[in-house]
């Protein structure tokens, strides 16, 4: 089992060490905190130069990394005085999920477009789960079609509507990552793990990637941040999942400190984002993530297809490489919630998608 440094009870101070860094940012961003953090850095049983950042612990009922980007976008949210969230994602989007709890959380009504992707057990878990959160979900069937009701909803005619990236990657989301960034490197001052020479992280819609490698920039930090593509690189015609689009991320993050904190911030270098472990499509594995997802499993980590496991095959392939610490970035829920999923009425969901749990 792996062997885990926490950094002891939640404070504001640790929980948002971002605002220590940019102090301006703490009016601005009136952060209502609801994740558990920081979430823990552990040591993993596969090279003494194996580490882990256990951010599927982010929140007590459902973890993974959507909980710090959200964190950020609903503080936003609120501010706008926006009365629901709509976005969109696959069938088993786990941006769904969080997403819809949140806003059950902050009374906000959810309203999710949905696309196909391969079913699995996580995915049909998922879309019993975000039933279950109280989200409106409008399955439109293929990407484009999904991706064409999300920008011409009705929804945008609506006062107090706010709309959400797939994955929850804007500029909100983005900084909910730079603050992991400072996290990490709070954690390495007190000794909970040494300086990553490596730190890999699966990309989905961007802001994780854009997040963590500008703010290891930002903070001096010399770790190379590397980003594994695990989403399609185009929604239709638009740019969703390329070297690209995360800079732009990164550009928006850049120009919005400048302005809020009005001093010069230093602008990013570009991330990096592997496209080789991808496979044959979303949510479909891969013989890498397969036997990745084995290796972690015998380490006492928890991952799943479609993400997770093909970034834990290029962290395997980099840990082999790597001139120091290599640190996963762990993005997946580990939370039990089959009792939560299995309680759904499934009556109430929509017909086209409750064909998918049959």
């Amino acid at each position: 089992m792996p062997v885990a440094h926490t950094s002891g009870a939640q404070s504001p101070t640790l929980a948002h060490p971002l605002f220590n860094h940019f102090p301006e940012l703490r009016s601005r961003l009136a952060i209502q905190p609801v994740a558990t953090l920081p979430t823990p850095v552990e040591q993993l049983p596969l090279s003494d130069r194996a580490w882990i950042k256990r951010d599927d612990l982010t929140h007590p009922e459902y973890g993974g990394n959507k909980i710090r980007k959200l964190e950020f976008v609903l503080a936003d949210a609120i501010r706008r005085k926006a009365r629901r969230i709509i976005t969109f994602g696959a069938i088993g989007t786990n941006h769904g999920v969080a997403t819809a709890m949140m806003c059950k959380h902050f009374g906000l009504e959810c309203v999710i477009y949905l696309f196909d992707q391969p079913l699995s057990t996580t995915v049909k878990q998922n879309l019993r789960l975000m039933q279950a959160y109280g989200a409106r979900l409008f399955y439109k069937g293929s990407l484009p079609q999904t991706v064409a009701a999300y920008y011409t909803s009705p929804y945008r005619l609506r006062a107090g509507s706010y709309f959400l990236f797939a994955g929850g990657s804007n500029l909100y989301g983005t900084l909910g990552f730079i603050n992991a960034a400072c996290e990490l490197q709070s954690q390495i001052e007190q000794g909970d793990c040494p300086p990553p020479a490596t730190i890999v992280c699966p990309v989905g819609s961007g802001a994780t990637l854009a997040g963590l490698s500008y703010g290891c920039q930002l903070l001096g930090l010399k770790t190379e941040v590397i980003g594994v593509r695990v989403a399609p690189a185009t929604l239709g015609p638009i740019p969703a999942c390329t070297p690209g689009t995360v800079y732009q991320l990164m550009m928006k993050s850049c120009r919005f400190l400048t302005r809020i904190c009005q001093r010069p911030i230093p602008k990013p270098r570009a991330a990096i984002l592997l496209e080789d472990y991808y496979g044959d499509g979303y949510g479909v594995a891969t013989r890498g993530g397969q036997q990745a997802l084995a290796r972690f499993r015998g380490a006492g980590i928890t991952l799943e297809q479609t993400y997770t496991a093909k970034a834990a095959a290029a962290y395997l392939d980099q840990l082999d490489t790597a001139k120091g610490p290599a640190l996963f970035w762990d993005t997946f829920n580990s939370r039990e919630m089959t009792g939560i999923a299995s309680a759904v009425d499934t009556s109430e969901l929509p017909e086209k998608l409750r064909r998918f749990l049959e």
